[in-house]
């Protein structure tokens, strides 16, 4: 197991309880949305960075191969990015209290940077992280191949503002 801590800007943060892509946009019976429900979902953020931090990035261990390779992307205008993930529920892992397949992983932990260190992140205060905000996103890898989000540091935040429609109210 590596632990590998990546910099770069937010997009499409969906990091909190709640928050969890469970597929529901994909069609009933098809492979990604039953993979999706047998995890309880995953959480997803794209991060945006340079090519530089990619480099450090895969130096330091983020897989380039396999499935989880397949995370390095480019956006529409040729930007580099890292689709982040964390799955809600692993069903290889055993609960140590029960002994039954299974384990609730739940969202990352997420924090902000201030002025006296690190602090707890306070969704009800603090907001949902916003396109742009500037994070840290500390990733563990297994066997050069698997990777999942483990934390965010927010260093920089941007305000979610939902997009509205014309009308809406």
């Amino acid at each position: 197991m590596t632990i590998v801590y990546m910099e770069g800007t937010a997009k499409y943060a969906r990091i909190f309880e709640g928050q969890e892509d469970l597929g529901t946009n994909l069609e009933v019976g098809s492979d990604q949305r039953n993979k999706l429900e047998s995890v309880k979902g995953h959480f997803v953020m794209n991060l945006m960075m340079t090519e530089e931090a990619k480099k450090k990035a895969i130096a330091d261990g983020i897989p380039t191969k396999g499935m989880v390779g397949q995370y390095w992307k480019e956006d529409q205008d040729g930007n580099i990015f890292y689709k982040c993930v964390r799955k809600n529920f692993n069903p290889k892992f055993v609960d140590k209290e029960t002994g039954e397949p299974g384990v609730l992983m739940g969202p990352p932990v997420v924090v902000k940077q201030t002025d006296d260190g690190v602090e707890p992140w306070d969704r009800e205060a603090d907001g949902a992280i916003g396109d742009g905000s500037t994070v840290v996103v500390k990733m563990n890898v297994w066997d050069g191949k698997i990777s999942e989000m483990l934390a965010v540091k927010v260093v920089e935040h941007v305000e979610y503002v939902p997009e509205t429609q014309e009308g809406d109210f």
